[in-house]
């Protein structure tokens, strides 16, 4: 006698996200975007995505808005911002932005247990060009004769990621091609996460976090 085992699908969670980035910004559209593509299970709508607009508001301002999400019913917040350029009163250190983020969270009553706190070494453009398979595919698909856009796979290749975008194009903005060169690389973001390990952290916990189906 054959035993049939069901399979159950795997539960919806509730995301919320805090950017740096204005509304709509490159941030949003590229992480959101992202998160969903690795889980399908994770239920995002606009009501639990903060765009504060810049750093400080960010590290000092958000307990307001993620105590406001875990009120929606979100299951997990993440946090999203660039280590430069630094903020006014900030070192440029992940790990001191993460202090006085927790901190304020802290005294704010959230529940930090469920905040993931990524910030991206040194900016999102920083891990975009790790893996030159996205900046190449994306501009040649708009002119063809542009060369091969190279990896850069260490952190000293990855500084500056918005000159060395607009040296090799001519013309660059977050806004219009971002979400553009990260759809380049076909969903395949391995070389990402292995040249840029900050990206790493962020695929990691949006995986280690995601249902599985059982």
């Amino acid at each position: 006698m054959s035993t049939v085992f069901k399979i159950k699908k795997a539960a919806q969670i509730k995301v919320g996200f805090v950017f740096e980035c204005q509304d709509q910004g490159p941030d949003e559209l590229v992480y959101t975007y992202i998160a969903k593509e690795l889980c399908k299970h994770f239920e995002i709508s606009q009501e639990n995505i903060s765009p504060l607009g810049n750093k400080h508001a960010v590290i000092n301002d958000s307990a307001l808005d993620v105590e406001t999400m875990f009120a929606n019913k979100c299951d997990y917040v993440f946090i999203m911002w660039d280590r430069m350029p630094k903020w006014k009163h900030g070192t440029g250190k992940c790990d001191d932005d993460k202090a006085t983020l927790t901190k304020n969270l802290t005294v704010a009553g959230v529940n930090i247990t469920k905040v993931i706190m990524c910030c991206i070494d040194e900016m999102l453009e920083s891990w975009l060009i790790a893996d030159g398979r996205g900046v190449t595919n994306y501009f040649q698909g708009l002119n063809h004769n542009n060369p091969k856009f190279d990896d850069h796979k260490t952190k000293a290749e990855q500084t500056s990621p918005k000159d060395r975008l607009s040296d090799y194009n001519g013309r660059y903005n977050e806004y219009k091609d971002n979400l553009g060169i990260m759809k380049g690389l076909g969903g395949d973001y391995s070389r990402a996460v292995k040249w840029n390990t900050s990206f790493g952290d962020f695929v990691e916990a949006v995986n280690r976090i995601c249902p599985q189906a059982v």
